[in-house]
């Protein structure tokens, strides 16, 4: 993948999943921690595990440096007995994962473990994808498609099967596949990572139709969406979730950055001063800028 899809790999994400530094279920009763990342390998949802799927459960959970409430290293036996206990409560999977917080749950895994292990698992991904023969050119893609198609396997895992935009995608027809990335529930923050993922194919699209580089991720500042995305990119301003909405949170990063940059504090997204602003920071960060 190109190196701007890695470095925003966990600006992406960290508003859609959340940080989570223990175990939880998520909402169709998986095991889960870090960034959405599923350590449990239950193959029925919201369902107790075979002995086998428990067994390659406690594996990848294993994968993780998990410690104790005084920061101490934990046996293979500790962390197999909280993934017990937490997959025992299938009754608290649709309350989120503040229902599995200390002191429910007494083991955690630190930041850094848990950035080294999205990007394992990242890594994984792409190896994986890649064998496809549909997405065989994806190193070449443009960087939005290479992110775009990422943050689907993120969801889906990289086996997925969409035939349609598996078409599109492999003679990059990024429109096509603008139209075929939606995928179901459509619903909280899947909803918002559709619109993402169509967004991204959109932007690909325009990359290349402008000969615009291949390796840098395209923004656009046309509409709060494309704002909220790049006040995201920029690491220090947090607009919430990109979702297109221009509520308190987004409006008060706004108005952070006119600070910032010596502008009339108006929280207005469309503000042409910050827009102008935006663009030049974005510019002098490696982004391609549309929309302006």
């Amino acid at each position: 993948m190109h190196q701007f899809v890695r470095d925003q790999w966990i600006r992406f994400n960290d508003p859609l999943e959340g940080r989570v530094n223990f175990m939880y279920l998520d909402q169709k009763g998986w095991v889960s921690t870090g960034i959405g990342n599923k350590i449990d390998q239950t193959t029925a949802a919201n369902s107790a595990p075979s002995a086998a799927e428990r067994s390659a459960s406690l594996a990848l959970a294993n994968e993780l440096a998990w410690r104790d409430s005084g920061g101490s290293p934990v046996s293979a036996d500790l962390v197999a007995s909280e993934w017990d206990a937490v997959k025992a409560r299938l009754d608290l999977a649709s309350q989120g994962h503040l229902a599995f917080q200390p002191p429910f749950t007494s083991l955690h895994v630190d930041d850094d473990e848990i950035d080294r292990h999205v990007f394992a698992k990242l890594d994984q991904m792409e190896a994986f994808l890649t064998a496809r023969p549909d997405f065989a050119g994806f190193a070449s893609w443009p960087a939005n498609a290479q992110l775009a198609t990422l943050s689907m396997c993120w969801a889906l895992g990289p086996a997925f099967t969409f035939p349609k935009l598996q078409q599109h995608v492999s003679v990059r027809d990024w429109s096509g596949a603008a139209d075929e990335c939606h995928f179901t529930p459509d619903e909280g923050t899947i909803r918002i990572r559709n619109k993402l993922d169509r967004s991204h194919f959109l932007l690909a699209r325009s990359v290349e139709d402008q000969g615009l580089p291949a390796d840098r991720l395209a923004l656009d500042l046309s509409d709060v969406f494309g704002v909220q995305g790049a006040l995201l990119a920029l690491i220090v301003y947090r607009p919430g979730r990109q979702d297109g909405g221009d509520g308190p949170q987004t409006q008060a990063a706004v108005r952070q950055f006119q600070a910032d940059h010596g502008l009339e504090q108006n929280g207005a997204f469309n503000d042409p001063a910050t827009l102008a602003a935006l663009s030049s920071r974005l510019t002098d960060a490696g982004f391609t800028v549309l929309g302006v």
